[in-house]
């Protein structure tokens, strides 16, 4: 590339990361600081990490400013190690405070200040060592010095990874146990930013290492979108958490199901006798085909037969050995099967409203799931069994 290409691209970069860069992530940082949150109790994960984010949105500010600060006395082109610096250590420091945003999301039991003050330390002392190697190292050395605290930073991203996916698992646990139709997936969006997040984070590490000036900017604009598409998203979660803030209050978690031990019958010895009854209670819900009621959670089941949802999880994950929302789509998928066979006539939409369904493509994407093909196929096959036998 040639010098005045360069020159371009280097007032671009400033431009962005200044003007633009510097300017969204003030903006999404004062908005996290100072948007209202609902006042229910169990947003207080949700609270603790609005704040957090809103110190890393402000704190990337500073970096944007420290960065365009250490540029080289040669002007518009940024120093070669005072770009892996930063990049470095905002890469470092978004890793942590991203996953641990999330986690607050997603945990019932989120850590204490004091677990978050541990996870912390690291993390400063990380960042306080670059920048005293940049400041102390010579420049032909840093690159070795670079190289090993990229290395650091690969592993924490591997360990934040682990953590965000067993804290994941958990959390789809819990929707999965307390509501029928899938509604975590109004949360996706929490996976998808994690991973964004770490596809950031690996992308400032490529462009730390190689320094191309087109890989720069268009992590720049990368970066630009994913933290406001997340503040956004972030502050939008409050408004959003009224329609999972039962299944988050502990109801239908793993916890509940822990502390029963089972018997060799895989009947757990806790009050054997109610576990009894209310099967009995089960099967006449079944027989009456409450199963195919829209929007049902284990909460108003539990209701329904006279128990409550803590034990009514237990009987459906150590009985049936699935979780709420398994075992009452199954229950529906098999009176779809019924009503292909006695009413031909009836379409698709109406079997899925019939059967429980609350749309559509959640009807057809699990009848393919469980029976390994679509309706029609499975109509045809079923049609030509009947005339066989």
């Amino acid at each position: 590339m040639s010098r005045k290409n360069h020159d371009t691209m280097s007032e671009l970069y400033n431009i962005l990361s200044i003007f633009v860069t510097g300017g969204l992530l003030l903006a999404c940082g004062l908005m996290l600081l100072f948007t209202k949150t609902p006042g229910s109790p169990l947003l207080g994960n949700y609270r603790k990490a609005r704040y957090m984010l809103a110190c890393a949105y402000l704190f990337f500010v500073v970096f944007e400013i420290v960065e365009y600060l250490l540029q080289v006395p040669e002007p518009s082109v940024p120093g070669v190690a005072s770009v892996q610096t930063v990049s470095l250590a905002v890469a470092v420091t978004q890793a942590f405070l991203f996953t641990f945003a999330i986690l607050a999301l997603v945990e019932v039991r989120f850590p204490g200040w004091r677990y978050i003050f541990c996870e912390t330390l690291p993390v400063l002392l990380f960042v306080a060592g670059v920048f005293a190697a940049y400041l102390c190292c010579p420049e032909e050395s840093f690159g070795t010095v670079f190289y090993a605290f990229a290395g650091i930073y690969a592993l924490q991203m591997i360990r934040y990874t682990f953590l965000f996916l067993a804290a994941y698992r958990r959390f789809r646990f819990r929707m999965d146990n307390y509501f029928s139709d899938m509604e975590a997936g109004r949360l996706h969006w929490l996976a998808f930013s994690f991973f964004a997040a770490l596809a950031v984070g690996v992308t400032a590490l490529l462009s730390a290492l190689f320094m191309s000036d087109v890989l720069i900017l268009s992590f720049t604009v990368v970066l630009d979108i994913f933290y406001t598409y997340f503040a956004i998203r972030f502050v939008d979660y409050a408004h959003q958490f009224h329609t999972i803030e039962h299944a988050m209050d502990g109801e239908g978690t793993e916890e509940t199901v822990q502390p029963y031990v089972q018997s060799e019958a895989g009947m757990p010895r806790h009050d054997g006798e109610a576990f009894v009854l209310l099967e009995k209670h089960m099967e006449e819900w079944i027989a009456g085909k409450g199963f195919t009621e829209q929007g049902i959670t284990v909460s108003i089941l539990a209701a329904r037969l006279c128990t409550n949802s803590k034990y009514l999880s237990v009987y459906i994950n150590t009985r049936k050995r699935q979780t709420f929302r398994e075992w009452i789509n199954e229950l529906r998928i098999e009176e779809a099967k019924s009503l292909l066979l006695q009413h031909p006539e009836m379409t698709v939409n109406e079997i899925a409203h019939c059967s429980g369904f609350s749309n559509r493509s959640s009807f057809l994407r699990l009848f393919k799931k469980h029976a390994d093909v679509s309706t029609t196929e499975w109509k045809k096959r079923a049609f030509r069994v009947k005339v066989k036998s």
